[in-house]
């Protein structure tokens, strides 16, 4: 009995296998279709631009700090206290001026020895002169008392330089690095006199920046939400070997001392202008055999076209030819794409 119960079954499920085959015959076969097959048929997805022209502006910019049109900074020759610093900050000074005054009794110095050999060789030399003048003496005679009366002299003036501190040029006092009192060591900075009714920016550029710079050149500076407009002045015809790199002095009118001794700007300059650029993504430029190539959309096809080049502005660069307004540029999907093949806009 259990035997016939098991051919009843084998009977059963090759009856169930029968119809299962019959029943996917019935049905239609699906057909997988890869992506390359439907991109040949339909298109590869890109995204397209339309091509139009900008104002292109390139600048560079420079770190400086400002100083007058001409100034000066003094160091003391002296190790002392400073005697008398009767100025203050913004003081107008003349060239010659005595701004500041050591004592004349400093030992190490001997002003005072020097003051006296100098009026009395003075004397000397006045009245060796008038005797030679009259025939009185010889001609050697008076070169000897000649030649002591400039030493003294000299070394006179040195330590009057040196102790009466005199302003190189006419100016504003612009700082005080040491007052009235104070002692100082000899090569210690005491004052700063400049002119400001101009002032000047001093930077340094390398050797690709500085094909871009010419004397004459219009610069700007930025500061307290103003512009001040100015020029290159100075363009250095050897590298400054210490900073490998060339100076360049470039000047700002400041009639209203706007614009102070010190203060910290970024001098730009404009070094390259074009108002009718065409500008594009890096990406959407592809090189082949060394030349520069994009994809435009002509139609439902992708067409290759030569271009050339121009600047570089971060992710995107300037086409300088190969390009017209109203061309639809291919920029993404770019990677998938060659000359002639078929493609699918997705804007």
């Amino acid at each position: 009995m259990f035997k016939n119960y098991l051919k009843v079954l084998v009977i059963f499920a090759a009856s169930i296998a029968i119809v299962g085959l019959q029943s996917c015959e019935k049905k239609e076969k699906v057909v997988v279709k890869s992506i390359e097959q439907i991109q040949k048929e339909q298109g590869v997805p890109v995204k397209t631009m339309d091509i139009t022209t900008q104002e292109l502006k390139l600048d560079l910019k420079f770190l400086s700090t400002l100083e007058g049109i001409r100034q000066a900074t003094v160091a003391s020759m002296v190790g002392d206290k400073i005697e008398k610093f009767p100025f203050k900050v913004g003081s107008a000074i003349r060239e010659g001026q005595i701004v500041c005054q050591f004592p004349t009794n400093n030992p190490a110095l001997q002003f005072e020895q020097a003051k006296v050999g100098y009026e009395n060789f003075s004397k000397t030399y006045e009245r060796m002169k008038a005797l030679l003048a009259g025939g009185e003496t010889s001609q050697q005679n008076f070169d000897n008392i000649e030649t002591q009366y400039l030493v003294a002299k000299r070394n006179y003036e040195a330590l009057k330089q040196m102790l009466f501190v005199e302003a190189p040029i006419s100016g504003l006092l612009v700082e005080k690095f040491a007052e009235e009192g104070n002692k100082v060591k000899v090569g210690d900075k005491i004052f700063t006199i400049a002119q400001m009714d101009r002032m000047r920016a001093i930077f340094f550029v390398n050797d690709e920046e500085l094909q871009y710079i010419k004397s004459g050149l219009a610069v700007t500076i930025e500061k307290n939400d103003k512009v001040y407009n100015g020029r290159i002045t100075e363009v250095a015809l050897a590298q400054d070997q210490m900073r490998k790199a060339f100076k360049i002095i470039a000047e700002f009118p400041n009639t209203n001392r706007e614009l102070k001794v010190g203060m910290t700007v970024d001098v730009k300059l404009d070094y390259y202008k074009n108002p009718n650029a065409i500008v594009i993504p890096r990406s959407a430029v592809s090189v082949i055999a060394g030349k520069n190539y994009v994809y435009l959309a002509d139609g439902d096809k992708a067409t290759a076209t030569e271009v050339s080049v121009g600047k570089a502005i971060g992710e995107n660069v300037e086409i300088i030819n190969g390009l017209k307004p109203g061309d639809k540029l291919i920029y993404q999907g770019v990677s998938l794409i060659a000359n002639g093949t078929k493609i699918l806009v997705q804007n």
